[in-house]
């Protein structure tokens, strides 16, 4: 297990490998993404998905939710960017949850809104800690 490190921005090629190996950060950064498309299509009655609230609001059973909670907390700890995402991805679920809430007590305008809105604004936040992340364990930096 890799030791807490420094700075998230100064990995080893062996730290950054063992991260890949761990987690596919870019295809977290999709699959968060895609959430926009999927609420919408919840909303539309276009999903056969049996979305639940208090499901969607677990912030730890997404492939990113175990690793955030798992290996990453081991690799990023302390790191105020790792911090940043734990908080920014609790927050998106958070919201998605409150978007198929919305929805499912019927208040399918309010449920539009959140969507277009609060969690909108959050799926940016979040992808974009992801990818501030991943730039540093493909060895690249991304401005702040």
């Amino acid at each position: 297990m890799l030791k807490k490190m420094f700075s998230i921005f100064s990995l080893t090629s062996s730290q950054r490998e063992e991260i890949r190996h761990e987690i596919n950060l870019f295809e977290a950064m999709q699959a968060h993404a895609n959430w926009k498309k999927r609420l919408h299509d919840y909303i539309a009655g276009n999903s056969g998905e049996d979305l639940q609230p208090h499901q969607v609001g677990m912030d730890n059973r997404c492939v990113l939710g175990k690793w955030i909670h798992g290996s990453g907390k081991a690799h990023f700890g302390e790191q105020e960017l790792f911090k940043q995402l734990e908080e920014e991805h609790a927050k998106f679920h958070h919201h998605a949850a409150k978007v198929v809430e919305a929805y499912q007590t019927g208040d399918t305008e309010l449920a539009e809104k959140l969507l277009a809105g609060s969690f909108a604004e959050q799926s940016r936040k979040t992808v974009n800690c992801l990818a501030k992340i991943n730039a540093s364990v493909e060895g690249k930096e991304l401005a702040p």
